[in-house]
């Protein structure tokens, strides 16, 4: 796409031509120049980036944990003495809010993320409706 120019003058470039064209940009115009110099930026749109911190310990039985923490999420895996499983991995938040969480075991979601979504996991003709809210 940009062959040998670095991305963000490819990005400058389109910027100016669109700026400097003779008819005025539409708001939707704007938009959608806006979208496409972002994706095409190869960045992820990552309103912040949060640190990630990792440690290996080890149990009183020997046996290792490790434990990533990335802003208030905290995952630890290793592998529990009673059997239970081969190898647990526990995801823990400070606020016990796993809003935005998503975890995957081989590309297969097992927890979808829910940014900006609430659905109620009471059904539904049990939630309360402006005909049963009295």
């Amino acid at each position: 796409m940009t062959g040998d120019r670095h991305p963000d003058t490819v990005i400058l470039d389109d910027l100016t031509a669109f700026l400097n064209r003779e008819a005025d940009p539409s708001g939707a115009d704007v938009v959608s120049l806006l979208s496409a110099l972002i994706s095409g930026s190869g960045r992820p749109l990552l309103d912040e980036a949060w640190e990630i911190d990792a440690e290996v310990t080890e149990t009183r039985h020997g046996l290792q944990v490790a434990a990533v923490t990335a802003d208030k999420y905290v995952v630890r895996v290793y592998q529990p003495t009673d059997r239970t499983a081969d190898l647990r991995v526990d995801v823990s938040t400070e606020d016990g809010d796993d809003f935005g969480l998503a975890v995957t075991v081989n590309g297969r979601p097992v927890l979808d993320p829910m940014t900006f979504t609430w659905t109620s996991t009471v059904p539904p003709d049990l939630q309360l409706t402006k005909e049963t809210h009295r």
